[in-house]
């Protein structure tokens, strides 16, 4: 994943599809075809505070191995969802360069 957001950036050219993780090609996918305003908006996007606090309080408890099975499911979405997140940003800018 961080190989795939990193040449985005520096290569300044969307990857190709079949280098992105197949549970995000549709997103990546779905940028090729929004307006500029709506790119700059997903590229300059920032995670909502208390999904961050909950995702650090979640890792920091998996160190601990105090997880219920629960949060490890929340864990694991928000990771997801982070990720997701983080590529539609890195695609955004990379397709408005």
């Amino acid at each position: 994943m961080e190989e795939v957001v990193l040449h985005s950036l520096q290569v300044g050219s969307p990857p190709a599809w079949d280098n992105a993780p197949e549970e995000f090609q549709a997103d990546l996918a779905a940028l090729d075809r929004l307006e500029d305003e709506a790119l700059w908006k997903i590229a300059q996007a920032r995670k909502a505070h208390s999904d961050m606090t909950r995702y650090e309080e979640l890792l920091q408890k998996n160190q601990e191995h105090t997880l219920s099975d629960t949060e490890r499911t929340e864990l694991t979405a928000l990771r997801v969802e982070g990720d997701r997140f983080m590529l539609c940003k890195a695609q955004a800018a990379a397709i408005l360069r």
